[in-house]
Parts: C-alpha cells; sequence; structure tokens
C-alpha cells in the first residue's frame, strides 16, 4: 500500500519544455482523491515548490532546496530546515565564487545571488516563481552577514571542465555533501542533508512507515530519495545508476512517465 509519494520537479514532473503535462495533473489528482499523499521533493526554494503544487494539486508540504528543508505550500515557510554551519558555508561559498559560475544561494527561507548570475538566470530560468521571492546584492558574503543569514544550500551552474578543482577542494570540507542534477551544475548542502531523510521526516510527520512511502526521480540529486522509499521509482529519462536503484521505472518526462508512475502504485 502506497500512502506517500514523493515527486522530483526538473526531469520527472516537468517535461523537457519546463511544464507539467495535463496527464500528470490528473494522475495525481485520483492519487489524492485516493487518500495518497503526493508532494514535490525538489531543488527549488518554497516559493517555487508552492507554484507548483498549487498548479498541480499536490498536498500541503514539499520537500525543498534538494532536502535542505521541509516547507508549508499556504505560507511558504519552513517547517523543518538543515543549515550548514556558519563558518564551513562562507568557506564554501569563497570556494565557489572564485570561478565564473552562475551561482543561487539559498540563505534560510531568503534566495540571494549577485548581478552577475541574475543576468544568467534570468536569460536561462523562465521562471517568476523564483525571479519574484530572489535578491540581487553585489556581495553576497556581506549581505548575508549583515542580515545574519544561514547557508542552507547553493547551487552553481556553467562550463563542466571548470568543476575539478572547485569540487575537490569542497570534497575535503568533512561537513559538506554535494550532488547535482546534471554534468552543468552542482549543488552543495550540510553533510547528510538530502531528499531521502527529509522524506523519512515527512513521512514521520505524517505518521507513514517508510514502506508505505514512494519516491520518483531522475538524476543524481534524487538518489538518495529513491534508497529510502519503500518503493523506488526511476523514469526512462533517468541515468543508469538512478535505474539500478529503481523498483519500476516509467516512461520518460515527455511521455507522461510521473502519470504513468503514480497509476501503477495506487492501481
Amino acid at each position: 500500500m502506497c500512502r506517500l509519494i514523493v515527486l522530483d520537479v526538473d526531469g520527472t514532473l516537468l517535461n523537457s519544455e519546463g511544464m507539467v503535462s495535463p496527464e500528470n495533473i490528473l494522475a495525481i489528482q485520483e492519487a489524492r482523491a485516493k487518500g495518497v499523499r503526493v508532494v514535490l521533493g525538489t531543488g527549488r526554494s518554497a516559493p517555487e515548490a508552492a507554484y507548483f503544487t498549487a498548479l498541480t494539486g499536490c498536498d500541503s508540504r514539499a520537500v525543498c532546496l534538494g532536502g535542505a528543508a521541509i516547507a508549508d505550500m499556504k505560507t511558504m515557510g519552513h517547517l523543518e530546515r538543515w543549515d550548514m554551519a556558519p563558518d564551513t558555508g562562507v568557506e564554501a561559498l569563497k570556494i565557489v565564487q572564485s570561478a565564473p559560475l552562475a551561482r543561487m544561494i539559498f540563505a534560510g527561507e531568503v534566495n540571494l545571488m549577485d548581478p552577475d548570475s541574475n543576468h544568467y538566470f534570468e536569460a536561462n530560468y523562465p521562471f517568476d516563481c523564483f525571479h519574484n521571492h530572489k535578491i540581487v546584492t553585489e556581495d553576497v558574503i556581506s549581505y548575508l552577514s549583515e542580515h545574519r543569514l544561514p547557508i542552507t544550500k547553493f547551487y552553481s551552474v556553467g562550463a563542466p571542465e571548470q568543476f575539478p578543482p572547485l569540487l575537490e577542494r569542497l570534497r575535503a570540507m568533512p561537513d559538506l555533501d554535494l550532488t547535482s542534477s546534471s554534468s552543468d551544475n552542482f549543488e552543495v548542502l550540510s553533510k547528510g542533508v538530502n531528499k531521502g531523510r527529509a522524506l523519512a521526516v515527512l513521512a514521520r510527520m505524517w505518521d507513514i512507515p517508510i514502506e508505505e512511502t514512494a519516491a520518483i526521480g531522475d538524476s543524481g540529486n534524487d538518489l538518495a530519495m529513491l534508497e529510502a522509499a519503500g518503493y523506488p521509482v526511476a523514469m526512462g529519462n533517468a541515468g543508469r545508476e538512478i535505474k539500478e536503484a529503481a523498483r519500476y521505472v516509467t516512461d520518460t518526462n515527455d511521455r507522461d512517465g510521473v502519470a504513468k508512475a503514480i497509476r501503477h502504485l495506487i492501481g
């Protein structure tokens, strides 16, 4: 019996055009009508998760920031959050700032970026639900200090050939974990923070045994979620490692894979 389904967003719920298909929305509603909780498990912020939650009719909570937060979708506030240690977060951010990458810095419930990053994301990240809640500042580290904000997660995107020296230094820091959703990006979080841990916490909040949970994903930052869930599902467009971690492989994100997986789980 499946009582909780956690859906990744990019590459899973969204198709390659960045849209949610009507069939996916219909299947989510079918599951909800049967009493199954369906929530998002995303690397995105709470405002973005709230937008897609409202669009699809998902449940009132979501796993956000790659598992670093569980958020209330009505208030967009964090119910649980796992920040980096302050010194660790600043040191890691300085490492990433040494390369010409575009960066999103998720500082608790505040989303920060520098002007160059803002130009990149305005051109390449067409989601008003993100841009309407961002703060652009010349000096991110000074802003964090002045406003006494934590560093929860940061996301960097750019030319992959620039990554190796940065990743080597970041991996040498014992209090951090790194993950990725594509070859052109990486995410930095506090040690042990991932979607799988957040899924388990959310299940406990609702008194749902982990055996009665399912997770659907496609990329490296979904692996921990699939490993934690009672019934892991990989998208047809997922990589080999994700498919090997799954009990079921559904269709691709361009062929209503989420809808087909949900109906498999609740049928």
